[in-house]
């Protein structure tokens, strides 16, 4: 009953609790007694006394067969699929299901994150069935050498993603961050589990924004949006957006393992964000100015500074637009 109540309320218009519930043939008791739960969980439920209740347009609850339903056969079989209503986190979790049933490549998802991580141990808000928290595992023969750039990668797919279900104008900033409208909608955290010279299997974890407003989640220590705040009215069912994420990354993993970062440069300095701009990289409590001038084969920030050209790789460290007082 509760998929078929969320299909007839996924238009985003209010509906009364009679209507819902003639339409179900049930009565509007039974139908609050459905929604009421999932209310109090945090789904993104409106009430409205003479209105009756509404959600927003799209806003659907995880389903592995609905994802599966909009990827070829290839990347269904490709990836063994975990979809859970909480974890403490989803990454912690796919390093877990690797332990217990080897390195096939998996996808973990899960509505809700007790302890969702971000680059440099922050925490990343994670409310129940509002946004996309993924993790997808892929096993590499070339340690972490050869990793160099597949954050940036991840970052350009998951660009084409929203660009492709309707969500245009979205940017990146270097090496982990998606921005629509200048502020923060996605975040990527990449782990590396195994030999870093040798055999190893990459985590990669993903946390996009989507049906999240201001008042729902506890204070976040940066700008950010969602999908749902944007002045764009694309796609908003998570399981689409899944489904499209997923397929996008395959081929691009797939060139990657191929050619490396080099492919993807020209990809990622269309969307840079901050291309050109006066920055500061810090790492602890070193840091280096100049001026963004793109990237390179390694995905390596590079900054042209007052003794020349420097590199900057990812990893533990921060970007910032530089304040010249």
């Amino acid at each position: 009953m509760l998929s078929s109540l969320l299909n007839l309320m996924s238009d985003g218009r209010f509906h009364s609790g009679e209507a819902l519930g003639a339409a179900l043939g049930v009565s509007r008791a039974a139908v609050w007694k459905v929604l009421s739960p999932l209310e109090e969980q945090g789904f993104p439920i409106q009430r409205v006394r003479g209105k009756g209740y509404r959600i927003p347009r799209g806003a659907v609850l995880l389903d592995a067969s609905a994802i599966k339903a909009e990827l070829p056969s290839v990347c269904v079989d490709y990836w063994s699929w975990h979809v859970y209503k909480e974890l403490d986190s989803t990454n912690a979790e796919a390093q877990r299901l690797m332990v217990s049933g080897g390195q096939r490549p998996l996808v973990c998802v899960s509505e809700q994150q007790t302890a969702g991580r971000g680059r440099r141990g922050r925490t990343w808000v994670s409310p129940f069935a509002q946004n996309i928290y993924m993790s997808i595992t892929e096993p590499f023969e070339t340690g972490a050498q050869g990793l160099e750039g597949l954050s940036l990668v991840v970052g350009i797919v998951l660009v084409e993603t929203l660009e492709a279900c309707g969500h245009h104008g979205a940017e990146l900033k270097w090496p982990n961050d998606v921005l629509i409208e200048g502020k923060k909608v996605a975040g990527i955290l990449i782990e590396i589990v195994g030999d870093l010279t040798s055999d190893c299997v990459v985590i990669i974890g993903v946390g996009v924004n989507v049906l999240m407003r201001e008042t729902a989640v506890d204070p976040i220590n940066q700008a950010w949006t969602s999908l749902v705040l944007s002045s764009h009215s694309g796609e908003l069912n998570r399981n689409i957006l899944i489904a499209t994420f997923a397929e996008n990354l395959l081929t691009a993993v797939q060139l990657f393992r191929q050619r490396g970062f080099e492919p993807f440069i020209s990809g990622w300095q269309q969307r840079d964000a901050w291309l050109g701009q006066f920055v500061d990289v810090i790492s602890g409590s070193n840091v280096i100015s100049g001026e963004h001038c793109g990237v390179n084969e390694r995905g390596s920030l590079k900054l042209k500074t007052v003794d020349g050209v420097k590199l900057a790789s990812g990893g533990e460290v921060s970007l910032r637009k530089h304040n010249a007082s």
